[in-house]
């Protein structure tokens, strides 16, 4: 399946989370029950991703401690905020710019929030104090469950709250979609058909009708990527050199690919596996150092695909010279 979208719908500046510590509790009965469950399976004993899989070799520095790839070899990386991801997010909308009141409020995660709340998205409803809002979550999706919030609020023409959250279980738990540790994670930003300071001019997924069993390889992986960054590039007649493509550490080695083929190619430098979330942090990055017109947010993962989100800063928005 390949397709893109060319879109209207406004996006704003993401608001994220990035206070990393080390206090937040793992003693609810959810967690209990996961590590039960974890341990009847033998989750814990099994080995790191292949390398012919994940391509973790090509000096990358990366080094393995229960199937986690620490960055710096200690195993000493924080992947937890001092609160659930979550109970951040009052504070987070609070800092988005020509906020409307939403219509729909969506919850973006592929890593299910463990939590004695009744769920992570009625949780923030509540605490948002958004009444009248219609709550529903987009799960099971990988990093392109935010393309299909897009896809919402273009066809719904309302205004969509959005929350890309991921809550880190178990720091000794392998992730076998990604080479990176699974870290907790917060991205909060507005749809809407009126207010935002970027246009969503595109988007667009591929996902192959068969999988390679493990999924896709990094070069099969960085492939359908460039073909799906050329397609929408060509489909809005838009110069990749005019384009900033902010991609996601999926794997040693394919941030390298995409830079071999691409100008302009930023990726978040600490290496955790932010999955819904990581395209919207490298936005928020974007927003001080990125220059060109456009940016390209780009989703990847073996089991399930890629996809992109392709926005222009709008004339009001523009950084200054």
């Amino acid at each position: 399946m390949r397709f893109v979208k060319k879109g209207t719908i406004r996006l704003s500046w993401p608001a994220v989370h990035n206070r990393y510590g080390h206090g937040r509790p793992l003693t609810s009965i959810e967690h209990h029950l996961y590590r039960e469950i974890a341990a009847a399976y033998g989750r814990g004993e099994q080995a790191a991703p292949q390398t012919d899989r994940f391509d973790l070799q090509g000096g990358s520095g990366l080094t393995f401690s229960g199937g986690i790839a620490h960055p710096d070899g200690t195993g000493s990386q924080s992947v937890f905020f001092d609160r659930e991801p979550c109970e951040y997010a009052p504070e987070l909308f609070a800092r988005i710019s020509a906020r409307e009141q939403p219509d729909y409020l969506v919850c973006c995660y592929e890593s299910y929030p463990l939590t004695d709340k009744i769920n992570a998205a009625l949780s923030m409803q509540k605490a948002l104090q958004l009444n009248s809002a219609l709550t529903f979550s987009i799960a099971d999706a990988g990093p392109l469950g935010s393309i299909m919030a897009v896809d919402w609020a273009e066809a719904v023409r309302r205004c969509v709250w959005v929350a890309c959250l991921e809550q880190a279980a178990d720091p000794q738990e392998p992730d076998f979609a990604s080479a990176y540790i699974r870290s907790d994670a917060i991205a909060a930003f507005q749809l809407s058909p009126h207010a935002g300071e970027l246009r969503v001019a595109a988007y667009g997924i591929v996902q192959r009708d068969e999988l390679p069993s493990g999924g896709l390889s990094v070069s099969e992986l960085a492939e359908d990527a460039c073909e799906l960054i050329d397609d929408t590039l060509r489909t809005c007649g838009v110069d990749a050199a005019e384009t900033t493509i902010l991609t996601q550490a999926v794997a040693p080695g394919y941030v390298d690919r995409l830079r071999r083929r691409y100008e302009r190619v930023l990726c978040e430098l600490d290496n955790r596996n932010l999955a819904t979330a990581a395209p919207y942090y490298g936005l928020a990055s974007f927003r001080a150092s990125g220059a060109t017109r456009f940016a390209l947010l780009h989703m990847a993962e073996p089991a399930r695909g890629v996809g992109c989100i392709l926005v222009q800063r709008v004339p009001s928005a523009r950084l200054p010279g």
